[in-house]
């Protein structure tokens, strides 16, 4: 008798071991604040902004030459859990560009997931290596709802927004008030609708919303530099969104020259070519659970080889 007690005794001990051993690798994989030298991306907004509180991780790889990728998680000052995707594309490198995407590689209107559109793009030696969703659209027939030029073409002239975001002929990003598109039209060679400005002659655009959603932005710097950014929201948990006031501080600290907002909400998708498979990785969460079909967005795309 006393064999037994021993023995169930002792595999007592070893299930009770097991579980203790499994609650504190479980609590291992809580996140814990980064200690190490942060990203330069992550380290200006630490510096130049009040609203990160502390980091649990961030990391910065290259998507391509000319092409970065910087993800940071970050606790906000007001306590929240917050996610950020940024895409820095710089325009110098050679065979770095920007092409504004339609649904289907068409140039009507409709609506398609992100990923999905960037396979329409087919451009002879070039590869897409990354996207964001851009403008606003009517949700029923897919009309943008500011204009559209598509390879020089003025697809559509009118606007309901208050900006646009496109790039000229010679390869330069533009933001423009959509009030002044016929200064610009001649010029362009892509060309898509926009929100509201966020940063215009490096000082931040006054902005009175202060409604809070998941966000994509873009922005430039006098270097031909281009930040798309994207900050995931509605889920407490995970991340919890921004104002068009705090995104348009963040892009200020990371020193662009002019930045306006594009469509946010469940249309923030951030998608880049997995570095070990030809295949596009939904890097961000959207808020509708799966990228959601939108009306365009901006491809970027690299040398092949």
């Amino acid at each position: 008798m006393t064999k037994y007690i021993n023995y169930y005794y002792s595999l007592f001990m070893l299930v009770v071991l097991a579980i203790t051993t499994a609650s504190c690798e479980n609590e291992d994989t809580q996140p814990s604040i980064i200690e190490e030298e942060l990203s330069p991306i992550t380290q200006r907004l630490m510096d130049s902004t009040d609203l990160l509180s502390n980091v649990f991780w961030d990391t910065t790889f290259m998507v391509s030459a000319g092409v970065e990728e910087t993800d940071i998680h970050y606790l906000s000052m007001k306590g929240l859990s917050m996610r950020m995707f940024v895409f820095k594309v710089d325009l110098k490198v050679d065979g770095v560009e920007l092409q504004a995407i339609m649904p289907y590689g068409s140039k009507g209107y409709g609506m398609q997931a992100i990923p999905e559109m960037m396979n329409y793009v087919e451009v002879p030696g070039k590869k897409v290596v990354g996207a964001v969703n851009s403008d606003f659209f009517n949700m029923s027939t897919g009309e943008p709802r500011g204009i559209v030029v598509l390879d020089g073409e003025v697809i559509k002239s009118t606007a309901m927004l208050e900006s646009f975001f496109g790039i000229d002929k010679n390869g330069k990003p533009v933001i423009a008030l959509s009030e002044d598109f016929e200064l610009y039209k001649d010029d362009l060679l892509f060309g898509l609708g926009a929100g509201d400005l966020l940063v215009k002659d490096y000082d931040l655009a006054p902005n009175s919303n202060a409604a809070i959603h998941p966000r994509t932005g873009v922005g430039f710097n006098d270097l031909k530099e281009v930040y798309f950014i994207v900050v995931d929201g509605r889920d407490f948990d995970y991340s919890n969104g921004l104002t068009l006031s705090e995104l348009g501080a963040i892009f200020k600290a990371l020193g662009v020259k002019d930045a306006t907002n594009l469509d946010g909400g469940g249309s923030s998708t951030f998608v880049t070519l997995h570095s070990l498979s030809e295949v596009f990785h939904i890097r961000n969460r959207p808020s509708d659970g799966s990228p959601r079909p939108v009306a365009n967005g901006w491809a970027i795309l690299a040398n092949e080889n």
